[in-house]
């Protein structure tokens, strides 16, 4: 883990709300600062100090400008939920006391409101807890069970804010002491004397007394996770305590010592086969949590919408979600680490996005194709699930977004008025402007048609989550809308957008206030209605009559009028049931998931997947994609495969006899190809057979002889300077060795990589890039680090020769990534030893706060450092372009870089100039 990472782990795990309330509250300077981080993580204070400002600067943490200064997570001052600071940097004392005596009362006064299902799966639990908490005088002692990663500990952290709050204490008078028995399981004599303390001389190495936790927890709660590792004496003792509220330190004989406390212990395992009866006995409130799998889906689906809520706050980005990612997480039973392992799962899901957004500039997605293998094919028993289940998740049809910006509350709106009082108001003003009756019935037309159309843009920053609409509609309503939501899309065979609940709600909701209280609306169009939309009339009817059987009223005849626009303007595109699945797969990082989101955009469509083969994939890895992607999407109709070359060109056969899905494929994909197929699975009604000698025959009409352009590879670096120097020498006496023809190798800077290929286009045919970082182009990509590995060499020569059937993916080389920069250099650098050039450079590397920890992007640096050298001693100069602004902004970076990079020098009595030291920043900042 990178130390910036440690960092902000180590702040958002120490850093709680309470304890942002608490350090306020007692006058104390909240937050952390670089001394800390260098007494708690060994980070020198200086080092601290920049990558806690270079975490300020990514607004993963938020600055208090106090002295000295300390940093809070920003998604810590996300959850004050406060205007004035939701786009500040920089906060002094004076505003964050401000922001927080501005918390809402229920806020402070009840930390299990904080808890996903408090009002749900937790109701019961919580009750018991606040029970256990008030009762006097110092409470009832509690055993949590529950599975691993079910949130024990913080259901344990919410009882004791909880206990602050009703006793209006601070952590000083009411602490909160935590333990885990498992550490010193395997020695019982340490672990009693970390609950109940010890005196000098008590066993050997006790040089001193010391105090137990069971002292320290004095006044407040002792909270002993894994409790069921407690040895049977260690139980002995504490129910002693609970009797008598006396203990003794180990080895301490005569006086007892007095402690008021209330335990609360937590174990995964059987009480009563894990824990002494008579320990039990003394522990009169036992709260069982339930497992993400017993939660219901309402919660579940609220814990993954919290958990990349999280993430986006700390990427400061948007997530989007595709629907089956939702869908396949929130049935997979998760049954080792619970809602610990979800989490867990979600993180290296927007990992991976990021790292996908950082390669190719596009939107964080979680595509279906990241999500593990098991909870892949977990998807596929989506059929098996009960009603309610699948009638809450069919809500899901279309991509979700979680923004960072969002507020917490889905609802920033008020909904003031209804379709009944716009027409009404309508109709009364034009009849006292003295216009025709048809004059009346155009405008309120236009009226009503605008209004239907655009309801649903009012819930543009809404989650969909049906348990916040529960507390704005009637529980009743909001069940209502879903069932007749779920009979809608059946019923039009459609899907509709993720929030028409919200608007279907709200429109049910003054319907039936407006019949309640006898006012009737008009509907001037209800014959035009019928004539345009009659599948939707004819559903309104029905969806009347369920709603007067369930509420007991009478609807007027007009309302089905409006509910049918309603129902027209809010379907999605054409239904997923009768199309084609399409599914693109090509050779490279990016090169299918680039083509795929063209024509997505283009179109205004998610039905098109794309999977990407990395040169390190096996076929049968891709195989097992492709596999798992047309099972997942197949809809009766057959899946037509787009395809770029070589052996992916089989898979058809073997889908067909594995799945006995009709399977077509196409290949030499290009976008041009990809808009055409999705045009036509899109707005023909053809069948797959129909489908492909179409589009066959009109790809081999527009095949024509085209001029032969030579052929060319981009070298790719960060800046130009250093590694693609290397790889370009380096193909070029491979090329030259096994071809008679020219092959044109260009060495090109990451950052215009791009722009430099498109350009190149126009000249030549590039086939590929070799570098140490993926420029995300949409040719192959080749890793500069295996270059010098022969099978991996004929990889290249196979792509070059136009033809990679049957390609097998060769073991990675087993050389460090010292060893191969030190074969790369040899055949490139002239006036230093590359031996002993790395061996400095690995030793100056070692005194950088910032090195990358991807392999590929080191032997980067180490390459450019040693080419550096050799420019040095040859006193060849680069020049960085806009130096000194450079240096400004990176002053700290800078400095520090300078001064490692002047010990190197005095190694080879050369000087280091300034424009080279930029370019180690540029180099570090790019890959850190």
């Amino acid at each position: 883990m990178k130390k910036s990472d440690r960092i902000m782990q180590f702040i958002k795990d120490t850093l709680t709300y309470h304890e942002l309330l608490n350090a306020v509250q007692l006058g104390r300077n909240p937050g952390i600062d670089a001394m800390r981080i260098q007494n708690e993580l060994g980070i020198v204070r200086n080092n601290a100090s920049t990558l806690l400002n270079q975490l300020w600067k990514e607004k993963r943490l938020v600055k208090i400008n106090s002295r000295p200064v300390t940093f809070l997570p920003h998604s810590l001052i996300a959850t004050l939920q406060n205007e004035s600071l939701k786009n500040k940097t920089i906060l002094t004392l004076a505003e964050l006391n401000a922001a927080l005596a501005t918390v809402s009362l229920e806020q402070k006064g009840d930390p299990f409101l904080r808890l996903l299902g408090h009002t749900g799966s937790l109701a019961n639990q919580i009750g018991q807890a606040k029970a256990a908490i008030v009762y006097p005088p110092k409470g009832l002692h509690t055993l949590i069970l529950g599975e691993s990663g079910v949130g024990k500990t913080t259901f344990a952290d919410a009882m004791h804010a909880y206990g602050m709050v009703i006793k209006h204490q601070t952590p000083e008078t009411y602490p909160l002491v935590t333990f885990n028995c498992a550490d010193y399981f395997n020695n019982p004599q340490l672990l009693l004397s970390q609950l109940f303390g010890h005196v000098k001389n008590a066993f050997t190495g006790a040089d001193r007394d010391k105090a137990g936790l069971v002292e320290r927890a004095n006044g407040g709660i002792l909270f002993l996770d894994e409790i069921h590792r407690l040895p049977p004496d260690g139980q002995e003792m504490l129910f002693h305590l609970m009797d008598k509220g006396e203990y003794s330190r180990l080895g301490e004989t005569g006086a007892k010592r007095n402690s008021n406390l209330l335990i609360i212990g937590a174990t995964t395992e059987s009480p009563d086969k894990a824990l002494l009866a008579t320990f039990i006995r003394r522990i009169p409130v036992t709260i069982t949590l339930p497992s993400f799998s017993e939660k219901p889906i309402s919660e579940k689906v609220e814990i993954i919408d919290h958990f990349f809520y999280i993430e986006a706050l700390n990427l400061s980005k948007q997530i989007i979600l595709t629907p089956d990612v939702l869908k396949a997480l929130a049935i997979y039973p998760f049954k080792i680490g619970n809602i610990g392992q979800l989490r867990s799962e979600i993180k290296l899901l927007c990992a991976k996005a990021f790292l996908q957004h950082l390669q190719n500039n596009q939107t964080i997605t979680i595509e279906f194709s990241m999500l593990s293998k098991d909870i892949r094919e977990g998807l596929f028993d989506y059929a098996k699930q009960d009603p309610a289940t699948k009638n809450y998740l069919n809500m899901f049809s279309e991509n979700v977004i979680i923004s960072p910006s969002q507020d917490l509350n889905p609802y920033p709106f008020e909904m003031k008025n209804d379709i009944y009082e716009l027409i009404s108001h309508q109709m009364d003003d034009l009849k006292r402007q003295g216009l025709s009756n048809d004059n009346i019935n155009e405008a309120l037309k236009n009226q009503v048609e605008e209004y239907f159309s655009s309801i649903m843009k009012n819930f543009h920053s809404a989650r969909p989550n049906i348990d916040t609409l529960y507390k704005l509609i009637p529980r009743e309503i909001v069940d209502a809308t879903s069932e007749l939501i779920e009979f809608a899309q059946h019923y039009l065979v459609t899907k509709f957008n993720n929030k028409f609940i919200f608007g279907l709600s709200f429109h049910i909701q003054a319907l039936l206030k407006r019949i309640e209280e006898g006012r009737s609306v008009p509907n001037p169009h209800l014959s035009k209605i019928k004539r345009e939309n009659p599948k939707e009339f004819q559903l309104a009817r029905e969806l009347v009559k369920t709603l007067s059987e369930k509420f007991g009223v009478v609807i007027p005849e007009d309302e089905k009028g409006f509910l049918a626009l309603l129902l027209a303007h809010n379907r999605l595109e054409a239904p997923n049931g009768d199309k084609i699945g399409i599914i693109v797969v090509c050779h490279g990082d990016t090169t299918a998931t680039s083509m795929a989101n063209v024509a997505r955009l283009l179109l205004n469509t998610e039905w098109i997947k794309a999977i990407d083969m990395p040169l390190n994939a096996t076929i049968s890895e891709t195989y097992s994609k492709v596999k798992s992607t047309a099972m997942a999407i197949h809809r009766g109709k057959g899946i037509i495969l787009l395809v770029d070359m070589g052996s992916l060109l089989q898979f058809e056969e073997q889908l067909m006899t594995d799945t006995g899905i009709k399977v077509k494929t196409i290949d030499q994909v290009s976008t041009p190809l990809i808009l055409e197929v999705l045009r036509s699975v899109l707005y023909k009604q053809d069948d797959l057979d129909t489908l492909f000698h179409t589009l066959t025959n009109q790809k081999t009409a527009a095949l024509t002889p085209a001029k032969k352009m030579q052929t060319a590879l981009l070298s790719v670096c960060i800046t130009g300077q250093g590694s693609s120097l290397i790889a370009k020498n380096i193909l070029e006496e491979l090329i030259k060795s096994r071809y008679k023809e020219e092959v044109k190798v260009v060495a090109v800077d990451y950052l215009n990589a791009q722009k430099q290929l498109s350009d190149l286009q126009q000249h030549y045919q590039v086939v590929a890039a070799v570098g140490n970082i993926n420029p995300g182009l949409s040719i192959p990509y080749f890793s500069i680090n295996k270059l010098l590995d022969t099978a991996y060499q004929e990889q290249l020569f196979q792509l070059l020769d136009s033809s990679l059937q049957g390609l097998a993916i060769p073991a990675a080389t087993s050389k460090t990534v010292y060893e191969t920069a030190k074969d790369m250099l040899e055949k490139y650098v002239k006036y230093v030893n590359p031996k002993l050039a790395v061996v400095n450079i690995k030793k100056c590397l070692s005194k950088l706060p910032y090195i990358p920890d991807n392999q590929d992007l080191l032997l980067d640096l180490i390459v450019h450092m040693g080419c550096m050298l050799d420019r040095c001693l040859h006193k060849d100069a680069v020049v960085f372009e806009n130096m000194h602004s450079f240096i400004k902004e990176n002053q700290p970076e800078f400095e520090q870089t300078r001064q490692v990079l002047d010990s190197l020098a005095k190694e080879y009595d050369t000087v280091i100039n300034n424009d080279e030291v930029c370019y180690i920043v540029k180099i570090i900042k790019c890959h850190v």
